[in-house]
């Protein structure tokens, strides 16, 4: 079987980009369990470039066939004129068209309906596209800020330029998630397969069209599965607990929320040291929330460290005491699915489709999206109970090992393959 991914990422092409933000690797993940254990296929990759020349350019490595998609994000002023009018809009059809015909797959797997190269889904007429669902933009715009959070509250003297004059800050994300939410409601009611992971991924495509849904589950890194239940209770613990997060810089992550939650825990006498991978020091959302709501990061023993690799999050982890998600809106998070399979105890926000990744009480805690005071208590339950965190972290991991077991996922993403192309020849 011949099969072309449409990617978020450059996966293992080597290129610079993409790759270089960890957050995308699981893609690249995936396409490793696929070459090393999938059986006949044929796989390419096609992904948005910055290098090369042509619209399109082909690379065969390894046995896996690369298109290059040239970019066409305009620059300079062209770029400050689309980001104040919003007109400029990306299509790639006809690299599209061009792919397929060259490569000439029996189907097409599309990495997230909210991707610039999502417009296959109603471009490409004659070949089954299968859509990975990922994140969905109509829902997170819901949560998209936190409550009593405006756009006013983004102009700040140290934020003013990027935010009302190069039209490049948060308020801009969020009018682009906007622009982009309407097309990717015209794409998700066009879909006739769909694949995820949650629960909450399989109600909202039911919600969204009448896409015939598969489940498969995510191949985490290679560096989470060397560290597999290795997390335990540090010793000489000092009463000060170590929280690890993983979230990227967006306002709807809750990075609010941790700002919060260290403030009431530090006002009720416990002091934490909490690390924030992937959000830099100095981020312009961390100063607009702590203008905010008065709080600085350093005053309250959080240290945002920018974005990890994957055994520096690995190291992180194992010198913490708990992992917290405190997203607004999430539907299948990475971060959470590594902290469970080091093993180490997980709180998370009961929202998207967490609850189908951690269980309450049993392979972690759940706290209401967006309520501090609910994971203060979270953490002083973990923090006070060394017994509860290691049962946690224990059946979190042996539930991670099952969930994430490649041999299993590949087995089951050829068998969607299949069944997809054979429900497509009914249609």
């Amino acid at each position: 079987m011949k099969v072309l991914w449409l990617s978020s990422a450059n996966t293992l092409s080597d290129e610079k980009g993409d790759r270089a933000y960890n957050g995308k690797g699981w893609i690249a993940s995936l396409q490793e369990a696929v070459c090393s254990t999938g059986k006949d296929i044929g796989l390419a990759v096609a992904f948005l470039s910055s290098e090369g020349d042509s619209p399109v350019s082909r690379l065969d490595k390894d046995g896996v066939t690369y298109y290059r998609i040239r970019k066409r994000s305009p620059g300079g002023v062209k770029k400050l004129i689309g980001n104040w009018t919003g007109f400029f809009a990306e299509n790639y059809d006809s690299e599209i068209k061009h792919i397929a015909d060259d490569f000439s797959p029996d189907i097409i797997h599309l990495f997230g309906c909210e991707s610039k190269l999502a417009s296959a889904i109603v471009s490409i007429s004659g070949i089954p596209v299968i859509t990975h669902i990922q994140g969905i933009l109509n829902e997170c715009l819901e949560s998209f800020y936190p409550p009593h959070i405006k756009d006013s509250d983004f102009i700040l003297p140290q934020t003013f330029f990027n935010e009302a004059v190069l039209m490049n800050g948060f308020i801009h994300l969020r009018k682009d998630y906007m622009r982009r939410a309407r097309t990717e409601k015209k794409y998700l009611s066009a879909l006739k397969f769909a694949m995820g992971r949650t629960d909450w991924d399989r109600q909202k495509t039911s919600e969204y069209s009448n896409a015939e849904y598969f489940h498969v589950d995510e191949v985490l890194r290679d560096e989470f599965y060397a560290a597999a239940g290795s997390w335990s209770v540090r010793d000489g613990n000092s009463g000060k607990p170590r929280v690890l997060s993983t979230i990227s810089e967006t306002p709807y992550k809750g990075l609010d929320v941790i700002m919060d939650c260290a403030r009431i825990l530090k006002s009720e006498g416990t002091d934490v040291e909490w690390d924030v991978a992937g959000i830099p020091s100095g981020s312009h959302l961390a100063e607009v929330f702590g203008h905010k709501y008065g709080i600085d990061c350093g005053t309250y023993g959080i240290r945002l460290c920018g974005v990890a690799t994957p055994a520096q999050l690995v190291s992180l982890m194992l010198a913490s005491d708990m992992f917290v998600h405190p997203s607004y809106i999430d539907n299948s998070p990475n971060s959470v699915c590594e902290a469970q399979m080091t093993g180490m105890p997980v709180i998370a926000s009961a929202t998207g489709g967490v609850p189908t990744l951690v269980r309450d009480g049993d392979t972690g805690l759940l706290f209401p999206p967006g309520d501090a005071d609910a994971l203060a208590g979270r953490i002083l339950q973990i923090a006070a109970a060394p017994r509860l965190a290691v049962r946690l972290g224990k059946q979190a991991a042996e539930t991670a090992a099952r969930r994430h077991d490649r041999t299993r996922i590949v087995s089951d993403l050829m068998a969607v393959y299949r069944q997809s192309v054979a429900d497509y020849s009914r249609i």
